[in-house]
This record gives C-alpha cells, structure tokens and sequence, in this order.
C-alpha cells in the first residue's frame, strides 16, 4: 500500500479566515460584468478593500427628498462621482441643495441633471459653478430657464439641454439673452433646443457658427416657417462635422435639406420624427453614401417603400431603426426589409397594425444582432407561423416590447418563450389577460428580469410545484398550498 501523502507544510497552509488578496484591477475586471449597480452594496460588506473599490466606482446619484439627510454622508462615501441627477420628486429648496453640494470636494463631477424642476435655481448655481466651473453637461429641460445666467455660470459646457421649457403666453422673452446664449457656449458638442419658442432660426444659425465643436443638434418640434428652411439648412452646411442631426416640423418642402444632409459625410444619426419627407430625400442620403448608424422616420408621412428600401439597401450597417406608425409597412415587406438589416440591434414599429407574427419572426430570423423589438399596437397573435419557426432559438432577443396587442394569447406567448430563453424583459400590458403563458415566461425564460402585465386584471392559473420561485420587476411569485398560482397582474409592472 502506498504510504500516504505527506501533510502540507506550515508556510502552504491557508488560514480558513484569512481574506484572499487580489489587486483593485483584477477586481476592477470581475465588477465589469455586473449589471446593477445595487449589488456593489453587497460586495461591499465583504471585505474593506472591495468596501473601498465599490466606492470609487460608484459614479452616479439621483437625489430624492429621503436622499437629503444623507446627502453629506453620500459625497464623502463616493469621491468619485461623475453625475448627479435631481429628481422631480425632490420637493425641498434647490437653491440650498445645490448649495450644500457645493461643499464636497467631488473632482471628476462633469454633469448635472435639474429635469423638471418647478423654478430655475439661480442663486443655487451660482454656489454650484464657483465650485465646479468646469462643469461639462448640463440638462435644463422641461422647466423654466435663465440662458445668460447658464452662459455667465458655465461658459465651458459640452453639452447642454434646454428643451420643452413650460410655455407661458404672458412671458416677454428676452432675445438678447437667448443671442448671448447660442453665442457664448463656444465649446459645445451637442445641443438640444427642442420645442423651445424662446430660439429662432436666427439663433439656431448663430449656434451652428460659433460652436465649432458641435457634432450633436437636436431641434425637434420645431416651429420654423417655410420661408426659413434655408436659413436652417444653410446652418447646417457650416457644420460639417455634425455627426448627428435631429429635426422636426411641418413643412411643405423639406426638399431645402437635401443638399444640407448630403454635406454631412460624418453622419451617424438621423432623426426626422414627424416629419413630411419623400422619397427624394431618403434616395439622395442613399445615393451619397452617408455612414448611418441610427435613423429615426417614426409618424413620417409622404414617403414610400421605395425611399426606404433604397436607403436600407445602401447604408447597411444601421444598428438602431424607427419606423413606427409608417402607413405602407405589412408583413411581406418587413420580411424584405429584414434581410437588409444583418447588423440591427433595435428596432422600433410600434402603431403599424398590418404587422403580425409573420413581421416579428422575420426580424428574430434575419437580424442575427437584434436584441430589442417594439411592436406595441399591432396584429401580433392574428397569424401564426408555421411549425419549423418553433424549434429555432433565437437567444439574441433579450427585450420584447408587445404591449396592447388584443390578438395576442396564451399561445402565442408560450411559443415566445420557448425561442427566446433569454430574454430579460417582456411587455405584455394593455393587452389579453394571460395565464400558462405567463408562467411559461417564467418557466422558460430564467434571465428574466421585468415582467410587465400592467392592466391585464386577475386570473388564477394552475401552478402545481409547491415553492417553485418566478421573478418579474423584481417581485417574487409563488405557488400556494393548494395547487393554484394566484397571479395579480396588476401589482406587477
């Protein structure tokens, strides 16, 4: 019998206590691959060096009325902050919380976000830039808005958003203030002034020819009159560099803008949402090439398949499509359109109710990089597809937005949930009241993450696992003692 091996020496043991040591960029490696944020919480209680690796890593806070007692403790924890949101449910004074942030000591802070704000904080700003003056992002939007201030408080912003201001008819705008605005932010990459009354094409223009840097102009809701079209386009020429437009309005003639558009060689993004177009417009950008990555065409009208399948054909390489409420798409053409869509990772055609399950398999078949579908208020459920479509996986499809679909049922979404295993969210609000559908979602689908069955009213569904565990919106679901699953749906969003 061989003798046995030898007991390991004192120097090789390992204490069973004793904390294994990694360096902060191996960590650093492992947390990039998760997901939520909220489990950094977790691992910080581990030990005191991933303590302090999940506070330098921890970036971004959205400040909330329970969040303000804690705020000191907060900024002192995370040093490394990079953005901070004020939320629309803080409903104590701006002023004195901008204020108090100004404090900390936070060196890498470049964004602040006051969204849908009731009032401007002035004073609290002027606190804010004269501890941060180099503040970079700044989002003013859906809320009433002092431009000179902004310009006098952070003359080197990057990018700035001052869209959807509220519209008071009795306000007497000061013009000189918006000129101070569109001239004095030299600086800015991307602009929103979208639905804003206060800016002028004037003012539009002066902005294209001051901001050298800017690549990212984004005026949707635009209240342009026809006769200023050119002035637009001819401010659009001076930027050439501009990487990503996005422009609505009603006009006869959008015709002034295809010069423009064919002179932005650069182009990566294009958003014409509710806007009259024609297939003159989409031929011309086809013809010159430009290197989409993103087109955005949702609730245009006075253009056609042949537009958008030359356009499609030539710039091939769109990851991002919007086609939604678009009068002429049906199955057959999505099922052609598709094939031109090898490298598509979202797509959007919510309202086109010609689409059936016919349309939604061709994309999961054709587009081997699509990973979120919208097709909310259409025919899915009306046509089912042919068996051979059932025994394909599509593991690359992780969110399905299908809400208010009234010819979906139980098995249509069982057949979703078997070729898509992967998914992570699910819409199905507004739609039928569903029951093994549903748990066959949480049966098959083990990453799911959101289950959103808003407004589908109570159904009771056989469940017969004792203690099987299904997750939707973060909420557990659970079998009961006498074989029936009760699910109420509207406590799941």
């Amino acid at each position: 019998m061989a003798p046995p091996p030898p007991p390991p020496s004192s120097s090789s043991r390992i204490c069973r206590h004793q904390e294994p040591h990694l360096p902060d960029e191996c960590w650093e490696l492992i947390f990039k691959h998760i997901s939520d944020p909220l489990d950094y919480e977790s691992l910080s209680l581990v030990s005191r060096q991933l303590f302090s690796l999940t506070n330098s890593l921890r970036t971004d806070l959205s400040v909330l009325d329970p969040v303000r007692p804690l705020l000191p403790t907060l900024l002192r924890r995370f040093p490394n902050m990079t953005t901070i949101k004020i939320t629309r449910y803080f409903t104590g004074d701006i002023n004195a919380l901008l204020s108090q942030i100004a404090l900390f000591d936070l060196p890498s802070l470049r964004s602040l976000d006051l969204s849908h704000q009731p009032t401007f904080p002035s004073h609290g700003l002027q606190q804010f830039s004269q501890k941060f003056p180099t503040l970079k992002s700044l989002n003013c939007s859906f809320m009433p808005q002092d431009l000179g201030l902004i310009v006098e408080c952070f003359p080197n912003l990057e990018e700035i958003d001052v869209s959807f201001p509220p519209y008071n008819c009795d306000e007497i705008t000061d013009y000189s203030r918006v000129k101070a605005f569109a001239s004095g932010l030299k600086k800015l990459r991307k602009v929103n002034v979208s639905g804003n009354r206060k800016f002028r094409n004037s003012h539009i223009s002066t902005l294209c020819q001051n901001c050298h840097f800017l690549e990212e102009l984004i005026v949707l809701e635009s209240t342009s009159r026809h006769s200023e079209i050119t002035q637009i386009a001819n401010a659009i020429r001076q930027r050439s560099q501009l990487r990503s437009l996005s422009f609505s309005g009603w006009h006869d003639k959008i015709s002034e803008f295809i010069d423009a558009l064919v002179n932005l060689k650069g182009l990566t993004c294009l958003d014409l949402s509710y806007t009259p177009i024609s297939d003159e417009v989409l031929c011309a950008v086809a013809e010159e090439g430009l290197p989409l990555r993103k087109l955005s065409l949702q609730y245009c009208r006075g253009y056609g398949y042949h537009g958008i399948s030359r356009l499609l054909r030539k710039c091939n390489h769109l990851h991002y499509l919007d086609l939604e409420s678009t009068e002429f798409l049906n199955d057959q053409r999505v099922g052609e359109l598709s094939l031109l869509l090898g490298n598509l990772n979202f797509v959007k055609l919510n309202g086109n109710e010609k689409l059936t399950d016919l349309s939604l398999f061709a994309i999961m078949r054709n587009c081997p990089l699509i990973t979120e579908i919208r097709m909310e208020n259409t025919c899915l459920g009306k046509k089912k597809v042919e068996e051979n479509f059932l025994f394909v996986n599509y593991s690359h499809v992780k969110f399905l937005y299908l809400a208010n679909n009234l010819w979906l049922d139980d098995r249509s979404v069982t057949i979703l949930a078997s070729v898509c295993p992967n998914l992570e969210m699910m819409d199905l609000s507004d739609s039928r009241t569903y029951s093994k559908g549903v748990i066959e979602v949480l049966w098959r689908c083990c990453k799911i993450q959101r289950l959103d069955l808003a407004h589908l009213g109570y159904k009771e569904v056989p469940f017969k696992d004792h203690g099987q565990w299904g997750k939707a919106g973060g909420k557990k679901l659970q079998a009961t003692k006498n074989d029936k699953f009760v699910f109420l749906s509207k406590h799941i969003y």
